[in-house]
């Protein structure tokens, strides 16, 4: 072992001009490439979720979103329709330079955006948003659009499902009235003083009424007591709607913005000391894998003559 130690320190030493120039010329090489890298920029957006659907209920309680909601928030962050939104929004097929008559397009822009477009959940629960572009004034510009237009998106999910609900809600009270303007005709088919209908509804609360003045035959006792429980329907149907028709006319709650992108005109790549020292490396086992095989072959020549 300690050997083998010395031996590789002897091989260093004797070749220690050849590799000092290997690290010496993979650093200029890191460091001259560095020159030619686009130059990447970028903007940070912080932002927590909300901690409820309606705006009543962050009156009552404002707090932050917990983990299930963070972890809903990153899903719509992450999800292929915001990734839509936000090519079509910036033309980013432009700013990438994609040629879209390829067949592969489509997959080399969505590789470009994962790459320069990231969200993160933190330790706290907050959703950080980091754009790394070219320009840094789009880069702000496309974190900025992520928080504005999750909202956006969000609404719109909810609103297709919502307006789905009400329609159901209004058909049910539409019908329900329907049937109770039925009701009303076979009734008034078999009553002469039409008032007495209505005297008969206004009273029903009241214990002391008597209905006997109204309900003559058996056949009309059956139909008022229909009329009496799609009565009580109708408003139950009625009260629904109008408070999903309340509902969805209001704006959904928006998710809290904790810092605003702006542009950072301080590159964070290429970094021209990482380029220098990872040219260096490189270089040097370059030149460390040719040195030692080239040894071995000539050592093996030697052997075999």
């Amino acid at each position: 072992m300690k050997e083998t130690k010395n031996s590789g320190l002897s091989f260093l030493y004797k070749n220690r001009k050849m590799f000092a120039m290997a690290l010496l010329l993979g650093g200029v090489v890191g460091g001259g490439i560095s020159f030619f890298i686009p130059k990447k920029y970028l903007s940070t957006a912080i932002i927590y979720p909300y901690n409820s659907h309606t705006r009543e209920n962050l009156v009552v309680n404002p707090q932050f979103g917990f983990e299930v909601e963070t972890e809903q928030l990153m899903q719509l962050l992450e999800s292929k329709s915001m990734f839509y939104r936000t090519v079509e929004k910036f033309k980013l097929y432009d700013y990438y330079g994609v040629d879209t008559t390829q067949n592969t397009w489509h997959s080399e822009l969505s590789m470009k955006y994962i790459s320069d477009v990231n969200f993160y959940r933190s330790k706290y629960l907050s959703v950080v948003i980091n754009v790394t572009m070219e320009d840094p004034n789009l880069a702000a510009d496309v974190a900025n659009f992520q928080v504005e237009e999750v909202d956006r998106y969000r609404d719109a999910i909810f609103r297709d499902n919502r307006e789905r609900e009400l329609a159901i809600a209004e058909l049910e009270y539409t019908n329900s009235g329907k049937q109770l303007a039925a009701l009303k005709d076979s009734i008034y088919d078999l009553v002469e003083n039409k008032a007495l209908l209505y005297n008969f509804v206004e009273n029903l609360d009241n214990e002391n009424f008597d209905p006997s003045a109204f309900v003559t035959s058996p056949k009309l006792e059956v139909l008022v007591e229909e009329y009496v429980f799609e009565l009580g329907r109708n408003r139950e149907f009625r009260t629904t709607f109008n408070e999903m028709k309340e509902a969805l006319l209001s704006p959904l709650p928006s998710v809290y913005s904790i810092d605003t992108a702006v542009p950072s005109y301080k590159k964070v790549s290429p970094s021209f000391i990482l380029n220098i020292l990872i040219g260096a490396l490189l270089v040097f086992l370059l030149t460390l894998t040719f040195k030692m095989v080239g040894d071995k072959w000539h050592s093996l020549r030697t052997e075999s003559k």
